[in-house]
């Protein structure tokens, strides 16, 4: 019965692979891994690959959209970012903008995402037209920041592009979009790019007052004015303001501080070239050529790295059509696969179907068996508990002890006879009992007397499981009282003599005295304790 059982599950399964309640599943554990993206915690393109495919057979168009954006994602953090392009062009054919309840906000992202792309790829035209389209999305989608970064790097195209009408444009009006709704940190990050356009225009007053905003509330500042580890370009654009505004001594201080903190190439060449501009000005050639070689030579490092990165992006590029030809294979074979699955369901179904209609007899007989042994072994043991403890009186209820050890007798031999289907081999019984609730709950409070119900709890599990133990300690023959089964019992179930001597309430001198008793009287010994009786209980089954 039992691997029938599990037979007509596993069917089951199969045949319902497409439940709401596994849509449910498959959603929850996908936005599990959403939420590792936007912690910037690491997975992989096999992570989501099978929700992909799932929800490519079963989702939504939000599903569908999520799913492939996270699987574009995870190939972009492993450098593959042709694959990434291709599965985010993937994740925007599933959105559906006709519907009310499109996810917008994803849906912006996405399209962020692909301008990041195209920013690291030199295509800054297709990042603006994929920024604008991030932008369009976020406000339907009511997000408010995400439209507001996506705003704001359309900047970057426009430096790169050798626009600076349009990129100073941009800074100022997203910077004061930022504070009116609240991003006081961001407005001021924004107005970094706006610095150098304003000083070559002579604009000082403007930078004066961008900069202050800049080192107050961007958040990048230490209680020294010292800036972020990375961010040390700041302090060469703040050498060329002071620079122009023949400040010249303050211009010096911040080129020799990046010089000094700005460890990098590009930041050991745009300083050097600071001091060269500095020097110069100043009528000192030996020092100004002096920096300008460092900085001609730093530049020189600075080229290798773009052409390292160059080739790079090159060879990205070169394997996009193998890329594109991985992603048609997979396709492929998804879909394959998905019709062999559905033929497979539909065959699974119809077993399904006619084993449910085999095994329901089955279940039902078998149900009013076990709920019949379960009433038997409770009738059993309130009769075991009863004779226990008139035994305890022997003399006062002699007639009344007979009367219940016949009923036992009685209970124990239809019992017997359910039972026997039910039996396990020795060490089975033994990893029974050390994985059983009660005694694990015992083994936390073995300084703690154990209440009726527990002591029954235990008797019963006894009864259940040991007959052969049972059987022997209720003879009439042995007579054994409620303290002596009790001590038996807590013994077999693995407790040791000065904790059962706690759970019992019993001084150890009486489980001795029991101990001696029981040796004696059942097992004819004459000499031994508890670890000689513990040893002749645990050959009971």
């Amino acid at each position: 019965m039992k691997h029938l059982l599990t037979v007509i599950a596993v069917l089951l399964a199969f045949a319902c692979c497409t439940t709401e309640a596994d849509r449910n599943r498959m959603r929850a554990e996908l936005d599990s891994i959403n939420q590792r993206n936007r912690n910037d915690q690491p997975f992989t393109a096999a992570d989501v690959q099978p929700y992909v495919n799932f929800f490519d057979d079963n989702g939504t168009p939000n599903d569908r959209l999520l799913a492939h954006y996270l699987l574009g994602r995870a190939y972009l953090d492993h450098g593959e970012a042709p694959m990434a392009l291709q599965c985010y062009q993937d994740a925007l054919d599933c959105a559906d903008t006709l519907s009310t309840d499109c996810d917008y906000a994803q849906l912006a992202r996405v399209y962020a995402q692909m301008a990041q792309i195209f920013y690291e790829q030199g295509l800054y035209r297709e990042q603006l037209t994929f920024q604008q389209l991030a932008l369009k999305h976020a406000w339907e989608g009511k997000d408010t920041l995400a439209a507001l970064m996506s705003y704001e790097q359309e900047s970057q195209a426009y430096r790169n592009l050798n626009m600076p009408d349009s990129l100073l444009y941009i800074c100022e009006h997203v910077s004061q979009f930022y504070r009116k709704y609240g991003y006081t940190d961001y407005s001021a990050k924004s107005l970094f790019y706006t610095f150098s356009t304003l000083i070559n225009r002579k604009e000082f007053d403007k930078v004066r007052k961008y900069m202050r905003i800049y080192e107050s509330e961007s958040e990048y500042f230490d209680s020294l004015g010292n800036i972020q580890r990375g961010r040390e370009i700041y302090y060469k654009i703040k050498g060329l303001y002071y620079l122009h505004t023949n400040e010249l001594d303050s211009a010096e201080y911040y080129f020799r501080k990046e010089l000094r903190d700005g460890k990098d190439f590009g930041n050991q060449n745009s300083s050097a070239n600071g001091l060269a501009l500095l020097y110069h000005k100043i009528h000192k050639p030996d020092s100004a050529a002096k920096y300008a070689i460092y900085a001609y030579t730093m530049l020189d490092s600075v080229y290798a790295q773009r052409s390292t990165k160059e080739v790079e992006r090159m060879q990205a590029l070169y394997d996009y059509t193998r890329h594109q030809e991985i992603a048609r294979r997979e396709k492929e074979r998804a879909s394959t696969e998905k019709s062999k699955r559905q033929l497979s369901i539909a065959i699974l179904f119809g077993v399904t179907l006619l084993a449910i209609l085999i095994i329901r007899k089955l279940y039902i007989d078998r149900k009013k068996r076990q709920v019949q042994y379960i009433q038997n072994l409770e009738q059993l043991e309130q009769t075991q508990s009863e004779l226990l403890l008139l035994r305890s009186h022997a003399e006062e209820y002699n007639e009344l002890i007979a009367i219940k050890e016949s009923l036992y007798e009685e209970q124990n031999i239809i019992l017997q006879e359910q039972r026997k289907k039910k039996l396990l081999d020795h060490a089975e019984i033994d990893k029974r009992i050390l994985e059983s609730d009660i005694c694990n709950r015992i083994l936390k409070n073995t300084y703690k007397k154990l209440t009726v119900e527990e002591l029954r709890e235990c008797r019963k599990f006894v009864l259940e499981n040991l007959p052969e133990f049972n059987n022997l300690l209720l003879s009439k023959q042995y007579k054994i009282n409620n303290n002596d089964f009790n001590v038996c019992v807590l013994f077999r179930l693995g407790i040791k003599s000065k904790e059962v001597s706690n759970l019992l309430g019993l001084s150890q001198g009486r489980i001795s005295q029991i101990c001696t008793k029981l040796l004696l009287g059942i097992f004819k010994k004459d000499k031994g304790g508890a670890t000689e009786l513990i040893e002749k209980l645990n050959e009971l089954y």
